[in-house]
């Protein structure tokens, strides 16, 4: 097995590892929403995954992936579609750990906050700040996920490449 073959192994099984169990968190969020009670455990779920699995991950696949443009021989400045992904993925990454996952936290407080059903036993809901918290999640949530499925289709297509 030649270098280039081992980098590019250990990006790909960083990526899926990584980035697939965030494309359960929608589940995840609407599962929370019809089952309150354990919005907070749902929420944990999402925040320990993004704090032990993806974002330690997600700083490998960049160092990962450099060890492929140096055993590869990319030149990187002729590589507008890496250029690309390297952009879309930095603005991902640092999206993800500036917004997204402190956002998470958030949520996760303030879910444990809320204690029990409202008074007079009738439920009303989630309170407001709650709900406007699980929106920008929900959009955050989205704004990642097409920015991860762009960096992999560039990364699969290479348009203008001429390697494979």
């Amino acid at each position: 097995m030649h270098w280039f073959q081992f980098w590019l192994i250990l990006h790909i099984l960083a990526v899926i590892v990584a980035f697939g169990p965030t494309f359960a968190f929608g589940l995840i969020a609407a599962l929370s929403q019809k089952q309150p009670q354990h919005a907070a455990f749902g929420t944990e779920v999402m925040e320990t995954i993004e704090k032990r699995l993806t974002i330690p991950l997600a700083v490998l696949v960049p160092l990962f992936g450099t060890a492929l443009i140096y055993t590869g021989h990319v030149d990187l400045w002729k590589s507008e579609w890496l250029l690309i992904a390297i952009v879309l993925y930095a603005t991902a990454f640092f999206f993800a750990l500036l917004v997204q996952t402190p956002n998470t936290t958030k949520m996760l407080h303030a879910l444990r906050s809320v204690s029990g059903p409202p008074p007079g036993g009738s439920p009303a809901g989630p309170p407001p700040q709650i709900v406007a918290m699980g929106k920008k999640l929900q959009m955050g949530g989205i704004l990642l996920a097409l920015l991860i499925i762009s960096v992999l289709v560039l990364m699969v297509w290479k348009p203008g490449a001429s390697f494979t």
